[in-house]
């Protein structure tokens, strides 16, 4: 088992869900974790929840999808540490509905902060991480999402959440070209009981979107699916397991994979997409 004890962790998206798991997960190891999120009453959450006497936390109020914050960010935690080990690119919202239908100003949201966010993550942390000398992961989350093909309704999230796994899939190869220790991994979570489905909350109510009855009928169903999923602090255990064993593919629920294997083979046989199809996802 890898000894994590004193070393460094960034999380975007820290203040809910698989963020807030990751960074409890991350104390009790004995890191310096850092937890990002523009979410500051769910970081103060996750900072009274903290176990007591292991590694030490700092939050920081952030929003991925600014550049010139995220470059402050990232002048922040090197002023502070001097060195990143791992670093979870984990902030992202959803947004769901037609893809017709949703205003072009919620399409500029998810994508600012769901690929735009890990962008501005690798631009202003990964030339700092190759040059500290020491060994270092970043961990960028995807979802299931962005490995099946498209669901009814989840335009919006599986776009970005296929950026996500290809750009992962680039950094990893790209890495291995550089000297020194650091690589990429892809988290894909499926059902994970978070806060995801309400993103919403995170927008001015003048931008928040009524839904038409079909698809807040399926919304409903799917936050109801996920609010039964295991919890970030199970979900967390399983993704440093996997990183410890040094996978790039951090997929702890594999129950999806006969649905992978369906859409792999309509592409390779030039099917048409199964237009009954629809899947649940989840960050």
């Amino acid at each position: 088992m890898t000894d994590w004890k004193g070393r460094v962790c960034v999380i975007t998206g820290a203040g809910s869900g698989i963020g807030a798991g990751l960074a409890r997960y991350a104390l009790q190891q004995g890191m310096h974790v850092i937890g990002a999120d523009v979410d500051t009453a769910g970081l103060q959450r996750v900072t009274d929840s903290a176990p007591e006497g292991q590694g030490s936390l700092s939050t920081y109020e952030l929003d991925v999808a600014n550049a010139d914050a995220v470059a402050n960010f990232a002048d922040w935690v090197y002023a502070e540490h001097g060195k990143v080990n791992l670093l979870f690119n984990n902030a992202g919202v959803l947004v769901d509905g037609k893809c017709w239908e949703r205003p072009l100003r919620d399409w500029r949201w998810i994508i600012d902060v769901n690929v735009m966010g890990v962008i501005h993550g690798l631009h202003h942390f990964v030339p700092r991480m190759l040059q500290q000398g020491e060994p270092a992961r970043v961990i960028n989350t995807a979802s299931i999402g962005g490995l099946l093909g498209g669901g009814t309704f989840m335009s919006q999230y599986q776009t970005t959440k296929h950026a996500v796994v290809v750009l992962t899939e680039s950094l990893y190869r790209e890495l291995a070209q550089e000297p020194g220790e650091i690589t990429a991994s892809v988290l894909c979570p499926a059902e994970v009981a978070t806060e995801i489905w309400h993103s919403e909350r995170l927008r001015p109510a003048d931008e928040r979107v009524t839904l038409g009855t079909a698809e807040q009928e399926f919304h409903d169903a799917v936050a109801n699916n996920v609010a039964a999923g295991p919890s970030p602090d199970e979900f967390a255990a399983l993704v440093f397991k996997g990183i410890e064993a040094g996978q790039f593919w951090l997929i702890p629920d594999t129950a999806f994979m006969p649905l992978l294997e369906q859409r792999t083979d309509e592409i390779a046989q030039q099917r048409n997409p199964d237009v009954v199809t629809n899947i649940d996802f989840d960050r």
